[in-house]
């Protein structure tokens, strides 16, 4: 009985989406989209001497990269899905021949917007980043990563039948690195297709 109530439970929830289309209503954000994104970022470290909560910018400078995504349809104006981002980034704090720079971001989790009127999305992204980091003190050179949450809110509007803008800001805890807690802000822009 309890496996006929959850076969029964799958199959309402799984052809709800479905159903929904069916019926008339549509939902022009659903589908796979791809994106060539543009970020101006702060990654920043605290907490360096485990006593004070000071944070500290490692620097600023734009990240480049693209965002995978797939939604689908819950409803007529809501989507939910996937997406996966990465971001190659131009950070680098110097010291003469010494350095500290951020290599790039990666990060993956589950996006869910709703439409604005007929061109526009209110959209959310949580999920779990990687940001990996490279430095150099002498003739020694060694490259770490630190991970955690990130998470993003944005507007996206469209333009065409496919195309569409974003403006986007974020944060992501990347946990601790070489000892020392590093965290990312951002804030960009990025232009997108759906297929």
């Amino acid at each position: 009985m309890k496996k006929l109530i959850l076969a029964a439970t799958c199959a309402v929830g799984f052809a709800s989406p479905a159903l929904a289309q069916e019926g008339g209503e549509s939902n022009a954000k659903a589908g796979l989209r791809v994106e060539a994104r543009a970020v101006y970022e702060t990654p920043t470290v605290s907490d360096i001497d485990d006593e004070d909560d000071d944070v500290y910018k490692l620097g600023s400078a734009v990240a480049f990269g693209g965002e995978v995504g797939f939604d689908i349809a819950v409803s007529s104006s809501v989507v939910v899905g996937p997406y996966l981002t990465f971001e190659k980034s131009s950070v680098k704090a110097s010291d003469g021949a010494d350095y500290l720079k951020v290599k790039d971001n990666l990060a993956a989790g589950l996006h869910i917007g709703y439409a604005v009127g007929s061109k526009g999305q209110i959209y959310g992204k949580l999920g779990y980043a990687k940001l990996r980091l490279e430095a150099q003190v002498g003739a020694l050179r060694a490259t770490e990563s630190g991970s955690g949450v990130q998470g993003a809110i944005g507007y996206e509007h469209g333009f065409g039948d496919k195309f569409y803008v974003r403006a986007e800001a974020g944060y992501g805890d990347n946990g601790r690195i070489g000892g020392i807690n590093f965290q990312r802000r951002h804030a960009g822009v990025a232009l997108g297709v759906r297929f």
